[in-house]
């Protein structure tokens, strides 16, 4: 039978097995390589955010970039499959002055970008990085 100071004993040993668990995971957990490098990925992609968020203010109040938009025809409605025009009206689409140059320029380069990694592979490949 346990008498009530083998009870305190045992919650006071426990206590403190439960604190020393929690010190060895929290020092395992800050030593860990995987939860450094998730902290210095996490730091890059907000120094990243910010930086790109503080070039894209300066280029919109250096160029004089204006947020109007400028009002366009809708496409003409094309009757259904099964024959219905549809009669109700629609809307003139909004589009940001300078939209679709940007869009442009956002497809050359990605298109520019993907024919650079192409190249480089295949330098790489001609030098033999990748094996025969």
């Amino acid at each position: 039978m346990a008498t009530q100071l083998d009870i305190i004993r045992r919650q006071a040993e426990a206590a403190a097995r439960n604190a020393a668990a929690r010190a060895e995971g929290n020092l395992r957990r800050d030593a860990s390589l995987v939860n450094q490098a998730s902290r210095w990925a996490g730091r890059t992609m907000a120094e990243g955010k910010a930086a790109l968020r503080a070039r894209s203010s300066g280029l919109r109040q250096s160029e004089g970039v204006s947020r109007e938009t400028m009002a366009t025809c809708a496409p003409p409605v094309s009757p259904a499959p099964d024959g219905y025009v549809r009669r109700s009206p629609v809307q003139p689409i909004h589009v940001m002055a300078g939209y679709r140059r940007r869009q442009v320029l956002r497809a050359v380069a990605v298109v520019v970008m993907l024919a650079a990694a192409c190249v480089g592979v295949y330098l790489l490949n001609r030098l033999g990085v990748f094996g025969r």
